[in-house]
């Protein structure tokens, strides 16, 4: 686990054999936002309809907090979930209670979210939803956060990406390069969850999914680098990513119904993932509509339960810890972050819940590796990778237009420290799996990628920075991997 308690990973691997494989900104969009509302569980309500009934079977259940979105003057009310069928949620749920003994499912179908125009007072409406007795939380929603980031030598500027060199400078993904699967060849598959890729660049091969939902203009250099940082292919032109022969997929949080949906977004990735794959999440969120201060995405309920689903089935999710403030340079420290009073992200806390996510902060790019200012920092932060100098595709932090052969050498932030430590992920399960026939558990990759005996120390230390270990290939691959 995080403290850097030791770990016998041949056992974890021989344990693992008999398990089937199979199984910083505000944006300018317009200033409206969405009210997520968690209906008690003593409500029995019809699992999905139509959009156009929502409205229709909640007038009909009389309920009272609906009137009083509708004194608020809500445009719509509907179900949060929408892109998966109430069955398919259901079968994803059971399967998860067969694989995680210890996952406790929250009601999907108990979510619904409200679409509030520009001009409504949503201190006042959850004050007024808080008093409803069939409601058991209500938060806002604000409109999203920009994401958070502020044959080597035949890739000409491959030699300018020094976070694949040796430790301590980076993760020796070279290394990892000599070992069947460590260049994330095999059935691994990954999907990066975010708002925009270019989905033409000239060193990416990304592939699409039904239902990815809308590729947002604006944000595709984003995109773009992350993808760079863990697949640009072995070839001529540009870099080369961490695992260039890795499966990558997208997902947008943009939804085909043009909402901006976090936890839905994260549904549709769950139906497409199986045990072992990864899940990115590069984005962060602001923990109320006036405030400047970004988080995990996590913090939000329904998001934290989409999460948790996800790592029961066993699927490794890799959460952005969040760039701290969007008005300044200074991070957050999650030990006090609080939601209704309670430290849910502090592990010392007895509030605390776990999603069971590999959460990422963000160092310099100098050795020592200190903790990058605006990076988030806490004792629930797993591990960190570089937060700035990050060279990859795209032209981030500016605009490609047109051109798909573009790169850059200044993409930053937890964003491309996520990025990074995805692509040890994928490298680290898929040499398992190349070499084993099996794959690793969330709980067990994350007890490896924070592990001190496998990672670089911080320049402060871990009870001081507060960001972990910066994982180390090499070791990791030293201790188990190759035998």
């Amino acid at each position: 686990m995080a403290g850097g308690r030791a770990f016998d990973l041949r056992k974890l691997i021989n344990q693992n054999m008999k398990r089937k494989v199979n199984e910083d900104r505000f944006t300018d969009s317009d200033s409206s936002h969405r009210v997520v509302i968690k209906l008690k569980k003593s409500l029995h309500l019809p699992c999905f309809q139509p959009h156009n009934k929502t409205d229709v079977i909640l007038r009909n259940h009389g309920f009272s907090w609906y009137r009083t979105l509708e004194q608020f003057h809500s445009a719509t009310i509907n179900k949060l979930f929408t892109s998966l069928k109430s069955e398919a949620i259901q079968k994803l749920v059971t399967k998860a209670r067969k694989v995680d003994p210890t996952y406790k499912p929250a009601n999907f179908f108990s979510y619904y979210v409200a679409n509030c125009p520009a001009g409504v007072n949503t201190d006042k409406l959850l004050k007024t939803l808080s008093k409803e007795k069939n409601i058991e939380l209500a938060y806002v929603e604000k409109a999203p956060a920009v994401a958070p980031s502020v044959a080597i030598n035949k890739n000409p500027i491959a030699k300018s990406q020094k976070y694949l060199d040796p430790a301590p400078t980076g993760i020796d993904a070279k290394y990892a390069w000599a070992y069947r699967g460590g260049d994330g060849e095999g059935r691994i598959k990954f999907i990066d969850i975010e708002q925009g890729w270019m989905l033409d660049h000239e060193d990416l091969s990304i592939k699409v999914l039904p239902f990815t939902g809308t590729n947002h203009e604006k944000f595709k250099d984003h995109g773009t680098a992350v993808m760079g940082a863990i697949m640009m292919r072995d070839n001529r032109t540009g870099g080369i990513g961490i695992t260039p022969k890795a499966n990558g997929h997208i997902i947008s949080q943009w939804r085909p119904d043009g909402s901006f949906n976090n936890a839905d977004a994260i549904m549709s990735a769950i139906s497409y993932l199986e045990f072992g794959d990864i899940l990115l999440l590069e984005a962060q969120c602001f923990d109320s509509p006036v405030s400047c201060k970004l988080w995990p995405l996590a913090i939000q309920d329904a998001v934290f339960e989409a999460i948790r689903l996800a790592t029961a089935l066993g699927i490794i999710v890799i959460e952005a810890a969040g760039n701290g403030n969007s008005k300044g340079k200074q991070g957050n420290n999650l030990d006090n972050f609080r939601l209704l009073k309670k430290k849910i992200l502090n592990r010392n806390s007895p509030d605390f819940k776990d999603s069971g996510a590999i959460i990422v902060g963000a160092s310099s790019s100098n050795v020592p590796h200190q903790k990058i200012d605006y990076s988030n920092c806490g004792n629930r932060i797993d591990c960190y990778a570089w937060g700035e100098d990050v060279v990859t595709a795209g032209y981030f932090p500016w605009s490609s237009g047109y051109a798909t052969n573009t790169y850059t050498d200044k993409f930053n932030g937890t964003s491309s420290a996520t990025a990074i430590v995805a692509g040890i992920a994928i490298a680290v399960q898929s040499i398992i799996e190349a070499n084993h026939c099996t794959r690793l558990s969330p709980k067990q990759m994350r007890d490896i990628l924070s592990s001190d005996l496998c990672g670089t120390r911080s320049a402060n230390g871990r009870l001081k920075d507060k960001i972990g270990v910066m994982p180390d290939l090499k070791k990791i691959i030293d201790k188990g991997l190759q035998y």
